[in-house]
């Protein structure tokens, strides 16, 4: 991944430089790739990153933090409470921390997301 880092602190991250890894938390024999661009180790309190998957990677999921949505390529399906909300290249999706949904698609989806706090994962 190149990134280039100013004194300053400002940080750009070149997109078409990130490849993805397996995402194993989306659970077994699941294709999910994530890749984290920004973290707290950037001393960010917000982290951010790429995600991919396809149709038959749906995967339920429980957000312990905030996150925004930006759809790079496809539709982002997300279900909550039998409901589902579809996104579009370009749209970005809100999801309130707490929120027990399925990141799903019709077919392929990659995302940009922003999640707060940057601690995520944990």
């Amino acid at each position: 991944m190149e990134r280039a880092v100013d004194p300053s602190g400002i940080t750009v991250v070149r997109g078409r430089s990130v490849r993805l890894d397996v995402f194993a938390a989306a659970g077994d024999a699941k294709n999910v790739k994530l890749k984290d661009v920004v973290t707290g180790a950037d001393r960010s309190p917000m982290s951010a990153g790429f995600m991919a998957w396809l149709r038959e990677d749906s995967f339920a999921w429980t957000l312990d933090y905030y996150e925004f949505e930006r759809g790079l390529e496809g539709t982002l399906e997300i279900t909550v409470d039998g409901r589902s909300v579809r996104a579009h290249e370009g749209d970005v999706v809100f999801i309130p921390k707490g929120s027990k949904i399925v990141f799903g698609t019709p077919s392929s989806v990659r995302v940009f997301y922003v999640t707060h706090p940057a601690s995520w994962a944990k």
